[in-house]
């Protein structure tokens, strides 16, 4: 059983490992000037609105850049107002006609970095469209190495968590070796964790290797930000909870008062996980971060307690203390239970969004995974708890009987306990897989996110101009709203002119025209508002001579 509990970490340890880099929490709402405009004087400022709060810090900017690659910004970028939403970048003045590129790196409240560019023409020149949405721009290898140390904080207060079965219920642990080892090796896990995190969020943040790891200006600036605060405020209280577990965890130890310090700090350390996460993101964040505290609770209560039935209580065998011990943890983990699936529910709702984003994003499908996960380990836990019912009967029955066949009593207490290691077993299996997917979790973007973004690429469609020529239309985002129109002829002789308008035939609405200008031979670029979602129809009439025209239609679907 213990080779494989290690088989089942090293396995979790490489699925994280092997899993992508998380893609970006915050997303691009809008830029001014928009990406791919055309404008006939430069603007004074260049201003990135994204969906949630973004920081800047030293390793985040808003960059502006000429054709040449010259830097054209007077100043450091900012938050306009103090909207922590908003970046924006002032221009120099007395610059003149060319391509501008505004490049932006900032880190979102839920402490994940996210990129892009937006590009912009003044006067006559190409115009080259940016990344406009925001793409994670962490090294693949530091993401990959967060993500397993995610996954030790958790494993570490899950196991931790379990010292509440040794001081409520059974006092016989304080000075057992098993459990002993079971609560300090979860307290280093757990203080180990948060150490990695903190200092692997520099080079996270910036987007460098493991090599800038102990970069004392990477560590400084994560320690000046709500991340690195979180984790000091974590190491403390884990450090404050050592002192006192080591006073409690004695031979001659006995219940005291003051050991319901240790449940308040461990609500703190739970507070920290929450805080840190996608809950402070999410409106209103004070029941967002209650229910996130509440869920790592009810998970480390119940994760922690299993592990301490099963690697302490259980293997001792002694009715007394499994007479004591298994009722009280039965009652506790259906408590916990419940509260993770209400809890779970609610995170859920918040963080998926619709029905449609549950089935076809990332973060949707770990969740359905989860729910699937834990109807299982409610089916377990249910003959466990059978199990648990009929041998507290058995205990009580016990001095009577075994005056009577004392070996036919010690062999069915062994079978039974073996059956119920079994099960705790298979519980605690699943519920470390569990643990794994909610280390992906929170490195994931939220279901209603990944959706937004989906929503807002390009889309595009085509159509037979005759003669073996086609033309293509996209729009960018596919979003309705203000978009940008891009037509795209395949070679062949260039037209007089291209002209196009949008009809939206189910609302009434349109034909909306689109001017267009020429960007090089066969393309053709402008822009349009698209009041309404819906298929847009349009409709092209390319001109090739005054006595010669083609016209040809495409529908794109804006979301």
């Amino acid at each position: 059983m213990r080779r494989l509990l290690l088989a089942l970490t090293f396995l979790l340890g490489g699925a994280l490992l092997l899993a992508s880099p998380a893609s970006a929490h915050a997303s691009v709402v809008s830029s001014d000037p928009a990406d791919g405009t055309r404008l006939s004087s430069v603007p004074r400022t260049v201003t990135i609105t994204f969906s949630e709060s973004v920081g800047l810090g030293r390793v985040g900017y808003l960059h502006v850049t000429d054709q040449t690659g010259r830097r054209v910004d007077a100043r450091a970028a900012f938050h306009p107002g103090g909207n922590g939403a908003k970046v924006t970048d002032r221009l120099r003045a007395g610059l003149g006609d060319g391509t501008y590129t505004a490049s932006f790196r900032v880190v979102s409240s839920d402490s994940h970095p996210i990129a892009g560019t937006v590009r912009f023409v003044v006067g006559n020149g190409p115009l080259v469209r940016g990344s406009v949405s925001a793409t994670s721009s962490a090294d693949p290898g530091v993401a990959q190495l967060f993500a397993v140390s995610r996954w030790m904080s958790y494993a570490g207060i899950a196991l931790l968590a379990g010292t509440w079965l040794i001081l409520v219920v059974w006092p016989a642990g304080r000075d057992d070796r098993r459990a002993q080892r079971l609560v300090w090796g979860g307290w280093s896990a757990a203080v180990g964790g948060a150490v990695l995190e903190l200092l692997m969020q520099g080079p996270y943040s910036s987007g460098s290797g493991v090599a800038r790891l102990f970069s004392w200006s990477l560590i400084d600036d994560t320690l000046h930000a709500e991340y690195g605060q979180l984790h000091s405020i974590r190491l403390v209280l884990l450090g404050v909870l050592a002192v006192l577990l080591a006073r409690s965890l004695q031979p001659d130890a006995r219940p005291a008062r003051w050991e319901a310090v240790c449940g308040a700090l461990f609500v703190g350390v739970a507070w920290t996980f929450s805080r840190g996460g996608h809950a402070a993101t999410t409106s209103p964040a004070w029941l967002s971060e209650l229910d996130d505290t509440l869920h790592v609770l009810a998970m480390a209560t119940w994760l922690g307690g299993l592990m301490m039935l099963l690697r302490a209580v259980l293997p001792r065998r002694e009715p007394s203390e499994l007479g004591a011990v298994l009722p009280v943890f039965s009652r506790v983990a259906v408590i916990a239970i419940a509260v993770l699936a209400s809890t779970g529910t609610y995170s859920a709702f918040r963080g998926v969004g619709t029905v449609h984003a549950l089935f076809t994003t990332g973060y949707g499908l770990l969740v359905v995974s989860k729910v699937v996960l834990l109807l299982a380990i409610v089916a377990v836990a249910s003959t466990a708890r059978r199990l648990v019912r009929r041998r507290t009967v058995a205990y009580a029955m016990t001095a009577v009987a075994a005056a009577e066949s004392p070996d036919e009593i010690e062999d069915d207490d062994d079978l039974a306990v073996e059956r119920l290691r079994r099960s705790v077993f298979v519980e605690a299996l699943i519920a470390f897989v569990v643990l794994a997917l909610t280390g992906l979790l929170v490195a994931e973007p939220r279901g209603k996110e990944s959706l937004a973004a989906s929503y807002r690429k390009p889309v595009s469609a085509s159509a037979s101009l005759g003669g073996g020529r086609t033309v293509t239309v996209t729009a960018d985002p596919g979003t309705h709203g203000p978009v940008n129109v891009t037509v795209e002829l395949t070679k062949g002789a260039s037209p007089q002119a291209v002209t196009a308008t949008a009809t939206q035939k189910k609302r009434q609405l349109g034909p909306l025209p689109i001017k267009l200008t020429r960007e090089t031979n066969g393309v053709y670029d402008g822009s349009v508002t698209l009041p309404v979602a819906g298929s847009w129809e349009i409709d092209l009439v390319v001109t090739a001579s005054q006595f010669d025209a083609t016209t040809a239609d495409v529908v794109l679907s804006l979301h």
